[in-house]
Parts: structure tokens; C-alpha cells; sequence
């Protein structure tokens, strides 16, 4: 009996190949979608991960500063005064090949025989002679580097020439003395970006003298989850005796850290990497959703597929069981239909998912690099578990598509098989049930949006409940759209009028579903649009009230005490000079380390902006509640500062608590009293007073100068007085421009959501195709009659596109309420929680007939083809079909 099932189900399946390629291209683009997501964000956070590899190696811990980096007297003292041996120097920064805006450079500076017990991935593979004679060259030739064989090709150099690079302080130029060749993939990625100096070298010619970016520790004995934190306290020895191997490295790490200054930090090598992945969780979540989105609308088309396969074997089925095959047999029929089906789709969109992957990843780098830190040389990296996870979606959500389609085909009797009207009567009765279960999956929706706390997953999950309610109860609502339709053109025309509605209602069991499937991508674009426009326009207001003065001048590279700092301040009081330049403001971007009571959970920096405001500059904060005329006294005077909204959010801070910073002089405490908002990043800052700041931290200069002109002023000619006193990489430009940066700078960040978007609705226009080609071949012999009692071919094909045409009318006016739901949800919950941003509610009418149109132009463009094809179909063939 399973060797003639086999051959029904084969015989039928080659006879729709139509439907079959539209099936698995709809598993497919879903699993694609999500694959390359998933590949993309990863080999982005990877890319991170191996660059700190490039100089750690092996080393179990890092001290890192703030701006303004290490004193190296620290390095000797720990090296030399404490005997602590393992320790690697490190200066690092960003510089570019000159003359190459692209080809940008990690420069490491090292101490060549010290760096070598870490086993770093810069290390060459060249012999033990060799590898001597290129690290002493290191050290005793001046401006000497090496740089890999990949690098060296792609930029033309050979050994022995110059690598011309340029630095916040101008070009510098250094010698290439040896080439370093990668051990595998990973390395040959990492090393492209990479030039290795000695740190000599790498001070001179970052003008980094006397400083440091990092110290490398190496504890050999150091197994972090080895044993319970109990065992570190002394008053427990007795109860649970401390290892050998835990007491001998427990002293060395107390040393470190109570040898630090209050700007520096000693934390796990790892711990950096696991903060960036906890950085950009929020932005990986909000992506991997829009890839289950086009998943979902997938799922749609899934069901629709094999839900037609289903009914139209009903004769078939009907015949089968009235020869003795069992319900449980179908039902395996059906599944194991589907699984062929799903492992086709999902080998397609694993190998279409590595392809768009590629495509992400440059956008997803981006936006990682615009928002959180820079990432270099990323390369699309594939690991078995994201394959892994692939499949298991892609035949997870097909099996869930085909459960309703597989257990209806269990339910057809040999009575009842040929009565198509009980089909649809059934459908009927199962759309009033599927009405009272919309309302609790909305209800459902609802309730865990608003008592899920701050859970990102969760406020996603309550949309996902929300937009299947609303796609559960499109086919009720296309009844009652349908039968107005009809009664308002049945008064003004003829029964072909009136017939393309009648067509949408008389096939509810398969248009409902198409229907259904269109609405949840044009809702998902509205609710996006809408939100995107309510962020731009919530951004767009935000810049141009912060940007009180009249001219920046921008200050960038690194942060340094001393010389650094008076050269700053030499060229604000020059500024001051300038004729008709009225007053200045300025800001310094730097860093502060968080205390705590106890020292080992201390793992990271707080972003800390320093102003020096005037009266102008002060109505540039928006602040979120009333303040008073006593704020900014205290803010200038007492020990205070004011939180930006992300960071209250994020650290649960309140006005009146106080946040404490360490300092040389210990852990100081900082009251907060104000929350005003930023859209800057999504992690928050703290803003402080310059006479504040300079109490407990040295002078670092400045990150930017504001200039405020006189009334009247040719701000044009200002600026070009100004620039005549920048040098290196200073820059002066107007309110004007910088509000044009930041607010390109925000559709860079919205690029990969567009991008998604688009694909979503993408799989929604297969969705549709796929139910009007499959629905008209279904009903060749319905068709066949209207064309027999005289419809000709082209009355034919318009009666065809207008159902098409009314299918996406009715989905495009669903989706508009839905979109407002969406956006409302995506505003409120999802970015709120995701980044800690309040933003305002911008009523958009444009994206309204956006989202009509595009459901109305897809679903007609999905519905040309079946309807030429119907329409060349001759009656008499068409009535043999039965």
C-alpha cells in the first residue's frame, strides 16, 4: 500500500511544478533571510574578537585607562619594584594608508621579546633565526615595522620599502623590514588590517611618549570558574581549603590592582569581547526578529501551498480511503511531502543565505562601526551550529505550516470528497472559531507588551502574537470588505462587476490565507516606516536644539595630559582672540571608571562628556523633566552631574541617587540631577561640569570648541580665519554641516533595516503569486464555463485582475491599523527597551498610500500572469480538465 501512495503523491507532485518551486523558494528566501543575518552579525563580533587576539595571545588579563592612557612608570613598578613578570606593553591606534581612504591600519606597538611568550596571532611562522634577527631589528632600527604578505601585495611594497601612513599628527613614514605570513584564514583576515612596531616606535610616532594603551597579564595558574568565589575568603579556609593552584595566583592579581590609578581598570581578556557582544545584544535581537518576520511570512506561503496540494486531491484522498487507506497514512503522505519539500528549500536558502550574508555583513560592519566601535577586515565566517540552525528552522517552521493542510487531509471521508461547497461552508465554520482565537492571541499580545518588564525578546514576541491575531482574523474581515464591495457596485453595474468579489468570498479557504500573508508584510513596512520617520524627524529636532553655536571646531585623536592638553588650550585661547568671535563652549569626550565596594567587579568604563557651557549653549539640553534656575548652578558648582536618558534606562538611575567614580584620590561620589536626551548611542553617557572633572582627573583638553560668532557676523569668512590656526586633522565646520553629518550618519544606520524590509516584502509577493497560480489552475473547469457562455479571453483576464487587484486592496486596508499598531509597539516597547530612547509619535500620510500601493501593485503584478495564462486557456480543454 505505501509503494502505490508513493506513486500517487510522485505522479501528482510532477504534474504542479508550478507550485512545488514556489513552495521551496518560500522556504527558502526565509531560511535566507535568517542565515544571513546570523552569519552577518557574528563574523561582525568575530572580526572584534580576533583583532584582540592579534596582541593578547594568551594572556589571561588586560589593564586598560581611560583617554589618556597608562603611565609606563606603571609597567616598571609592577614589572620590576612588584616582580611580576608576565606583562606585555602595548600602544595601539587607528591610521590609514596614505592616499588610501580605505585602507585603514591597527598600528600595535610592542615589546618585541617580551611579546613573544603571549603567542599572539601577529607572530610569524618563520624560524627561530629569522623571527631573532626581525624582532632586534624591531627594536634598534628606528621606524621599522612589518606588515603581512597580504597587505604588502595589495599596496605594492616589498621589503625594505616605505609604508607612508597617516596619523592625527600628520604622515609619518616607516620602514617595512619583514613580512608576516597568517597560520590559517582567521590570522590572514586580522593580519590584513595589521602593522606591527616596536613601542618605541609606535610612541613616536602616535606622539604617545611615556604612555601606554594597555598592559597585558599573563597569570598561568588563573582558571576563573575553577572554584566558587567562597574559596577566596580567608574566614572559609577551614571549611574549604583554597587550592594550590588559586592561592598562587590570587596575590599577583591584589598587586595589580591596588598598584592601579583610578583610571585604569584590570579585567578578564575576555570580559571586552563579552561587553561588546552585551552591547549590540539589543541591535542583534531587532535583526534576527525582522529575519523570523520574512520567516513568518514564509510559513504563510508554506501553509497556502500545501494546503492546495491538500484540496486539490481531494477525489483523490476521497478515493484512497474508500480503498482501505487509513487517516494515519495520509497524514504521513502529507508530512513526508513536506519534508522533502522543506529539506530542498532549506539546502537552497542555507547556499542563498551564505550569498546575502556577504551582502549584510558590509551594512551590518557599518552600522556596528557608525554606533558601537570599529571593526576591521570582516569576512563572512560559517560555523556548522549556524548551519545547524538553519535547518533546524527551516524544517521546524515548514512542519508547522503543514500540521492544519496534513490533519484536514485526515478529515476528508469518501462521502464528502467531491462536495466542494462543504469544503467551504467548513472553512466558514473554522473562520468563526479562528475569530475568538485572534482575540486572545491580540489580548495575549497586549498583556505581555505591557507587563514583560524590560525584556527586548518578549516586547518582539508581543508583536509576533499581535500581527498573527490580526492575520487570523483577515479572512472574516475580507467576507465582510467583499460583501460591501458588492453591494456598492451591484447598484451601479453588471454582474461582471460584481463577479470578482464574489470570486475573493467563494474561495476564502485559499485567497484568506494570501490575503493574511500580504497584510502582515505591508503592516511589518508601514509600522517600520512609520517608526523611522518618527526617530528621523525625533533625531532631526534633537540636532539642530543641540547645535547652539554658530561654528565647531573639532579636536580628534587621542586624549593626552601634559604638552597634549596645553596645545589645546593654547588654540581656545587663540580662538578667543579671533576678531568677531563673540564667546566659546567647549566639550571633552573621555571616560570614567565605575567603583564599586568591591574591587573584582569592576570590569568596565562609563562615557563621560565634560562642558564648559555659557549661556547660550545651556537650552541645547532637552531635558526629560521640569528643572529648575538652581540646576545649573549646582551642576557648575557642587559635586553632580546630569545622566542622558539612555543611561538612566539602561543603570536604572533616578535624579537624586548618586553614581560613584574612581578617582587617584578614591571612589568619589556624583549626585545626579538631571536626565536629558540623547540620541548619540544607545548606552547613555554622563555629563559633567569641566571645574568638576578637573578636581580628580588631570587635564586632557578638549574634544571640540564651540564658537558663538557676534550678531551680523560672515560666518563664512569666520571660518576661514579659524582654519587658519588648525593644523593636522583639526577641522572647523558650521551648525549646518554637522546637522547634514549626523543626520546621513542616521540613514547609514537604517540601511540593513530598509534592506530587510524590502526582502520581507519580497517573500510576501512569492506568497501571493503562489496562491493565484495555484487557485486559477485549480479552477480551469470554472473558468472553462464562463468562457463557454461567452466571456471572451480579455473580459476573462480583467475579471481575474481586478479579484487580484481587490485581494490587495482588502490586505493594504487591513495593514493599515495593523502598521499603527506595529509602530506603536516598535516606538514605545521595543526601542525604548533596546536603546533607552524616548521618541515622539510623527503622523506620516505618505507612508500610508506607500503601504496601500505596494499591496495593491504587488498583488496585481502577482496576478498578470495567472490571468493571461487562464485567459489563452480554450473552453473546451478547460471542461475536460475534470
Amino acid at each position: 500500500m505505501s509503494t502505490i501512495l508513493n506513486r500517487a503523491s510522485r505522479n501528482f507532485l510532477w504534474r504542479h511544478p508550478w507550485q512545488l518551486a514556489l513552495a521551496i523558494v518560500g522556504i527558502a528566501l526565509g531560511v535566507a533571510v535568517v542565515i544571513s543575518i546570523d552569519l552577518a552579525m557574528e563574523s561582525s563580533l568575530n572580526a572584534f574578537d580576533q583583532a584582540g587576539k592579534a596582541f593578547s595571545g594568551v594572556a589571561s588579563h588586560r589593564i586598560i585607562a581611560g583617554d589618556g592612557g597608562l603611565d609606563e612608570k606603571l609597567y616598571r613598578r609592577l614589572r620590576v619594584d612588584e616582580g611580576i613578570q608576565k606583562l606585555s606593553p602595548v600602544v595601539n591606534a587607528y591610521v590609514f594608508a596614505s592616499k588610501q581612504a580605505d585602507a585603514g591600519f591597527n598600528l600595535i606597538g610592542i615589546d618585541p621579546f617580551i611579546e613573544k611568550s603571549f603567542r599572539s596571532i601577529w607572530q610569524t611562522r618563520h624560524n627561530e633565526n629569522t623571527t631573532a634577527d626581525l624582532l632586534t631589528r624591531l627594536i634598534i632600527e628606528p621606524n621599522t615595522a612589518l606588515i603581512s604578505e597580504q597587505t604588502a601585495s595589495r599596496l605594492g611594497l616589498n621589503i625594505e620599502d616605505d609604508l607612508t601612513i597617516d596619523t592625527d599628527h600628520g604622515e609619518r613614514r616607516l620602514k617595512i623590514i619583514g613580512l608576516l605570513s597568517p597560520n590559517n584564514a582567521v590570522s590572514e583576515q586580522v593580519l590584513s588590517r595589521l602593522i606591527v612596531t616596536d613601542i618605541a616606535t609606535a610612541q613616536e610616532v602616535l606622539e604617545l611618549f611615556g604612555r601606554l594603551s594597555s598592559i597585558e597579564v599573563l597569570i598561568d595558574e588563573y582558571q576563573p570558574d575553577s572554584a566558587p568565589t567562597s574559596a577566596y575568603t580567608p574566614s572559609l579556609a577551614i571549611a574549604a581549603p583554597v587550592p594550590d593552584r588559586l592561592a598562587a595566583y590570587t596575590p599577583s592579581l591584589e598587586i595589580i590592582r591596588k598598584a592601579l590609578p583610578g583610571n585604569a581598570l584590570l579585567v578578564e581578556a575576555e570580559s571586552q569581547s563579552q561587553a561588546m557582544r552585551e552591547m549590540t545584544r539589543a541591535f542583534s535581537i531587532n535583526l534576527k526578529a525582522l529575519g523570523l518576520l520574512s520567516l513568518l511570512v514564509g510559513m504563510f506561503l508554506i501553509y497556502n501551498t500545501m494546503t492546495f496540494l491538500v484540496m486539490q486531491r481531494r477525489r483523490l484522498i476521497g478515493g484512497l480511503r474508500s480503498i482501505g487507506v487509513t487517516r494515519g497514512q495520509i497524514f504521513k503522505l502529507i508530512i513526508g511531502e513536506a519534508l522533502l519539500l522543506a529539506a530542498i528549500g532549506t539546502l537552497i536558502g542555507i547556499v542563498l543565505g551564505i550569498a546575502l550574508g556577504q551582502g549584510l555583513l558590509y551594512l551590518i560592519s557599518g552600522t556596528i562601526n557608525a554606533i558601537y566601535f570599529r571593526i576591521d577586515a570582516a569576512s563572512l565566517t560559517i560555523t556548522p551550529l549556524q548551519l545547524g540552525k538553519g535547518v533546524l528552522l527551516g524544517i521546524a517552521a515548514t512542519l508547522l505550516s503543514v500540521l492544519p493542510p496534513a490533519f484536514e487531509a485526515t478529515r476528508i471521508s469518501p462521502v464528502t470528497a467531491l462536495v466542494r461547497s462543504q469544503l467551504e461552508s467548513g472553512i466558514r465554520r473554522l473562520i468563526k472559531t479562528a475569530n475568538l482565537i485572534s482575540f486572545i492571541f491580540i489580548l495575549g499580545g497586549m498583556a505581555l507588551a505591557l507587563w514583560s518588564g524590560k525584556s527586548i525578546a518578549l516586547g518582539l514576541a508581543s508583536i509576533f502574537l499581535l500581527l498573527f491575531g490580526f492575520a487570523m482574523m483577515t479572512p472574516a474581515l475580507t467576507l465582510m470588505f467583499m460583501k460591501l464591495i458588492e453591494r456598492i457596485f451591484g447598484r451601479l453595474s453588471g454582474v461582471l462587476v460584481r463577479l470578482p468579489a464574489r470570486m475573493v468570498s467563494a474561495e476564502i479557504s485559499r485567497t484568506g490565507i494570501a490575503i493574511a500573508a500580504l497584510m502582515i508584510a505591508v503592516s511589518a513596512t508601514i509600522g517600520m516606516d512609520l517608526m523611522i520617520d518618527s526617530f528621523r524627524q525625533t533625531v532631526a529636532d534633537w540636532v539642530q536644539t543641540s547645535l547652539r553655536a554658530d561654528l565647531y571646531v573639532s579636536l580628534p585623536g587621542e586624549k593626552m595630559p601634559d604638552a597634549r592638553a596645553e596645545q589645546d588650550q593654547r588654540l581656545k585661547a587663540k580662538l578667543a582672540e579671533v576678531q568677531d568671535v563673540k564667546m566659546l563652549s567647549s566639550v571633552l569626550h573621555t571616560n570614567a571608571a565605575i567603583a564599586s565596594k568591591s574591587m573584582e567587579t569592576e570590569k568596565d568604563f562609563t562615557k563621560v562628556a565634560v562642558f564648559e557651557l555659557n549661556e547660550k549653549s545651556r537650552p541645547g539640553f532637552i531635558f526629560k523633566h521640569e528643572i529648575d534656575n538652581e540646576l545649573w548652578d549646582r551642576f557648575e558648582q557642587q559635586q553632580t552631574v546630569i545622566v542622558t536618558e539612555p543611561y538612566a534606562y539602561h543603570h536604572g538611575v533616578k535624579i537624586g541617587d548618586k553614581i560613584r567614580l574612581r578617582t587617584d584620590s578614591g571612589s568619589q561620589p556624583f549626585e545626579v540631577i538631571g536626565i536629558y536626551a540623547d540620541y548619540s548611542g544607545d548606552r547613555g553617557h554622563l555629563a559633567m561640569s569641566r571645574w568638576n572633572y578637573q578636581r580628580y582627573w588631570p587635564d586632557l583638553g578638549y574634544s571640540g570648541i564651540g564658537v558663538y560668532a557676534k550678531d551680523g557676523v560672515d560666518l563664512q569668512k569666520l571660518e576661514n580665519r579659524i582654519n587658519k590656526l588648525l593644523t593636522g586633522q583639526q577641522t572647523v565646520k558650521s551648525d549646518q554641516a554637522i546637522y547634514k553629518a549626523s543626520m546621513a550618519m542616521f540613514e547609514q544606520t537604517f540601511t540593513i533595516t530598509e534592506t530587510l524590509r524590502w526582502l520581507s516584502a519580497a517573500i510576501a509577493f512569492v506568497g501571493v503569486f503562489s496562491a493565484l497560480m495555484a487557485l486559477q489552475f485549480e479552477r480551469i473547469r470554472q473558468l472553462g464555463i464562463l468562457r463557454a457562455i461567452g466571456i471572451t479571453s480579455g473580459q476573462l483576464a480583467v475579471l481575474i485582475t481586478g479579484e487580484t487587484t481587490l485581494m490587495g486592496l482588502v490586505a493594504g486596508l487591513i495593514a493599515i491599523p495593523v502598521g499603527y499598531i506595529v509602530a506603536y509597539m516598535l516606538i514605545f516597547v521595543i526601542y525604548q527597551r533596546s536603546f533607552g530612547w524616548t521618541m515622539a509619535f510623527h503622523f506620516n500620510p505618505g507612508v500610508i498610500y506607500q503601504g496601500l500601493a505596494l499591496a495593491l501593485i504587488a498583488a496585481t503584478l502577482a496576478g498578470i500572469f495567472p490571468a493571461l495564462k487562464m485567459a489563452q486557456t480554450k473552453p473546451a480543454e478547460a471542461l475536460r480538465s475534470e
